[in-house]
């Protein structure tokens, strides 16, 4: 009995090796699906009404990212009626999602203080394998005192798992921020 379980545990530690060996070749050749022609944005005037300045992101940062169904009409921004102040509308959120779904990523920011060029972006990872990314470069570069929503039509990946998803804001080169969250594709 000892010798058949040693036989066997040599047989699964050779076949994770295999697969160890094999997977980081065959993820190589796949490129990650890019969704920046979905993108689309919002913007408001921040809540407070006024510039406040901010050294920590010097004055750019994301703040959320969320994952929900492609839903006609949302994103949106000011729609909620009834609601007081600046609100946003959302696709409910999601944490499991079926795999070939269409999904929104919405990922949004604020630029307290900071003026000039700035990119949002996305990034969705399953381990280490990039399997889709987007860019939204702003046409007129983000403004100080304003709130920003950028949205992209996601399908969801084809490999269930664990994956991350990573909303990114970049200003000039140097100003950088994230914000990210999770989906359990199946």
């Amino acid at each position: 009995m000892r010798k058949l379980n040693v036989y066997a545990f040599s047989l699964m530690t050779a076949g994770l090796m295999t697969v160890a060996v094999v997977s980081p070749a065959a993820a190589a050749d796949q490129k990650p699906l890019d969704v920046s022609k979905t993108a689309r944005m919002i913007s408001t005037h921040s809540p407070t009404g006024a510039v406040l300045p901010n050294t920590s992101y010097s004055g750019l940062a994301a703040t959320n990212v969320s994952v929900g169904p492609e839903t006609s009409g949302v994103p949106c921004g000011e729609c909620v009626p009834g609601a007081s102040g600046n609100n946003i509308g959302l696709p409910w959120p999601l944490f499991a999602v079926s795999s070939g779904s269409t999904l929104s990523i919405s990922t949004w920011f604020e630029s307290t203080s900071y003026t000039g060029s700035c990119t949002a972006g996305i990034i969705l990872t399953q381990g280490t394998t990039t399997v889709a990314t987007g860019e939204y470069p702003f046409p007129g570069g983000c403004e100080a005192g304003y709130l920003y929503g950028v949205f992209f039509t996601v399908p969801a990946p084809a490999t269930t798992g664990f994956t991350s998803v990573v909303g990114t804001i970049n200003g000039g080169g140097v100003n950088k921020s994230g914000a990210d969250t999770f989906i359990n594709v199946q």
